[in-house]
Parts: C-alpha cells; sequence; structure tokens
C-alpha cells in the first residue's frame, strides 16, 4: 500500500481537490478518506450522503474492522472515486479521529492499493497528524507567495514530524521551486495549478501522474520541471 498524506500549514487552497484528484488519476481500488479536523466538505461538493462516512466507520473501529470494512463505508461518486466523507461539524470529526484514525490506518496497512487522507491544516495536536506521521508521504499544499512560504519557512519542526514531507505548490508565479526550496528549506516537488481550459486540465493531469508515480516509487520527486522565478525571495528567520 502506498499512503499518502495531504494538507496545508496555512490554509492554502487546493488541498481537498488534489486529494480527490490524485484518487482519481491512481483509480485501481484507490480511496480517499476525508480526515479533515475542521469538519468536512466532500459530501456537500460530491453531492453524495453524510452516511455512510467516517462517523459510521469510527463507530464501527471500536469493535475492530478490517480493511474490506473500510471501504465498506466509501462512497462512489459520480467520477468512480471511492470516498469516505467526514461529518461537516468539527466537534463531530475530531471525536470520530481520535476514536477511531489509528485502527482505520492499521486496517488499511496491508491493502495492495493507494489511500489518500485528506488531512486538513497541519498544526500541533492535530487530531489528524497520526496519518501524517504514519504516511509514506506527506504533501503539503501551499500558496505560491510571500506569506505561504514564510509559514513554511517557520513550520520546519512540525512537518518534520511528517513523513516525507513535500510542498506542492497551486501556482507556478511568482517565485520559483527552487527558490521556494531554499527559503523554506523544504522539498519543493513542483507546481499542480488550478484548470480552467481543457489545455490546463491536461497539464493538471500530466502532472498528478507524474506525482503519483514519484510518490509510488519513492523517488526524489523531481517530477515538474522547475519554474524559473519573478521576484526574488527572502525569507529571515
Amino acid at each position: 500500500m502506498t499512503l499518502i498524506a495531504v494538507g496545508t500549514v496555512n490554509g492554502s487552497c487546493g488541498a481537498t481537490t488534489l486529494a480527490y484528484d490524485l484518487v482519481a488519476r491512481a483509480g485501481n481500488g484507490a480511496l480517499l478518506i476525508e480526515a479533515d479536523p475542521d469538519g468536512g466538505c466532500l459530501a456537500a461538493c460530491l453531492d453524495v450522503a453524510l452516511k455512510p462516512g467516517l462517523m459510521e466507520l469510527a463507530g464501527a473501529a471500536r469493535t475492530g474492522i478490517d480493511a474490506d470494512d473500510v471501504w465498506r463505508f466509501a462512497q462512489t461518486t459520480r467520477d468512480g472515486v471511492a470516498v469516505v466523507v467526514a461529518h461537516p461539524s468539527a466537534e463531530q470529526t475530531n471525536a470520530a479521529l481520535r476514536a477511531a484514525l489509528g485502527h482505520v490506518l492499521a486496517a488499511v496497512a496491508g491493502v495492495d492499493t493507494i489511500v489518500v487522507v485528506d488531512i486538513g491544516r497541519i498544526r500541533p495536536g492535530s487530531a489528524s497528524l497520526a496519518a501524517a506521521a504514519s504516511a509514506d508521504h506527506t504533501i503539503v499544499v501551499s500558496n505560491n507567495s510571500l506569506e505561504a512560504t514564510v509559514a513554511l519557512a517557520h513550520r520546519s519542526q512540525l512537518l518534520s514530524a511528517c513523513a516525507s514531507p513535500m510542498v506542492v505548490l497551486n501556482t507556478a508565479q511568482p517565485y520559483g521551486v527552487a527558490d521556494v526550496a531554499d527559503a523554506t528549506h523544504q522539498r519543493v516537488w513542483g507546481v499542480i495549478a488550478a484548470a480552467r481550459t481543457q489545455r490546463q486540465q491536461r497539464s493538471r493531469d500530466a502532472a498528478l501522474d507524474a506525482l503519483l508515480r514519484d510518490l509510488c516509487a519513492s523517488s526524489d520527486g523531481d517530477g515538474v520541471e522547475e519554474t524559473a522565478f519573478a521576484t526574488p525571495l527572502q525569507v529571515t528567520a
């Protein structure tokens, strides 16, 4: 199994979408688990029911579950993506994660597929940090801005608790991949931008496929070509 945690350190947009798109591109029984302690949004976005979902999975986990049980609480979207949705309530989702996330991760540990866990904002005390700690890779989606880069630069201790963290920028400008990496001392995989045209969607799909190949092969993550920076970037400690 390849377990991938996807989150953000400063609420950057696109983390949940990237998690969903990775599972959609992976296919072959891949699963998305929505584990955002701030509450879920996928049920509303994907027009699926709240049940079955993470709450029901957490209830079953108290008496012991296996991998088949996890998939039993997943719903299939119109795109054919299997997803375990979280409740919109932060209180209910937090309770479910604290009670059952460890059991869920243990249950899927032996499956021969890709499991992506949307962990929301990566912060101290988060109920979803266990997924980042036990994952094969942790993807940190970040805005390409000075504010987001400063946030990444000052989260090194937090990110060190995550397994194999790598930053994915959601836009190509104004800073280049190497410049963000130098400023933050983080591994920056590349850029996967939002798509508004068919051409942009093809580029996004190609980048997602490259990222998946790198993740599954546990490679060094040079999947997307570096974009030259437009503005000098300086981050002070």
